[in-house]
């Protein structure tokens, strides 16, 4: 009976301590990252603050629930630990290869500008945007975010396509007195 309270506590310190780094971890790399926080506020939510503390109460829950001994529902709730890291990394994988594909909706949709640096190799395999005049992109790609004054003869617009942690990527579209596409860039701001 003693010898069960002990594996007990030492499961339960052990348990906790690992349980408060996994999860100090995830939120460092999903502020890095940010692509569930950047696909939804809600989704985040439930993720990162709804779920964590569920997992956490969970060996209370099964112990008192159930009648279970305190070390047994320490690791019936590590699967649910597995569970949730395995769910995580599902959603992450699949919102990055949502935005994988361009389209227009995606790309216009303000909320998702963070996503833009993934679409761009299948927008640049979909369109060729040089020789393209200004308002063929607009169509595209909808309005830029920055307009930049390069030289007397020609000029950039930009598209935000990350906004990181401490830096920031745009997709310059340099054009001609003209207005005509003359090349591209993806650029870097940090």
């Amino acid at each position: 009976m003693e010898k069960d309270k002990i594996l007990g506590v030492v499961l339960g310190i052990l348990y906790y301590y690992v349980l408060s780094k996994i999860f100090s971890f995830l939120m460092l790399f999903e502020f890095i990252g940010g692509t569930i926080s950047g696909f939804s506020k809600i989704l985040f939510f439930i993720c990162y603050i709804v779920l964590p503390i569920v997992i956490l109460a969970m060996p209370v829950i099964i112990k008192f629930k159930y009648k279970k001994k305190f070390y047994k529902s320490i690791i019936y709730s590590m699967f649910s630990v597995i569970i949730y890291l395995i769910i995580l990394v599902i959603m992450t994988f699949g919102i990055r290869q949502y935005f994988k594909t361009f389209s227009t909706e995606k790309w216009s949709n303000e909320n998702w500008n963070s996503f833009r640096y993934l679409m761009i190799d299948d927008l640049k395999g979909t369109y060729d945007l040089v020789g393209m005049t200004k308002e063929e992109v607009q169509t595209i790609l909808g309005q830029e975010d920055v307009e930049l004054e390069m030289l007397v003869t020609d000029y950039a617009i930009g598209y935000s396509v990350r906004n990181g942690f401490m830096d920031w990527y745009y997709y310059y579209i340099y054009l001609d007195k003209n207005d005509v596409v003359i090349r591209t860039e993806f650029n870097y701001w940090g």
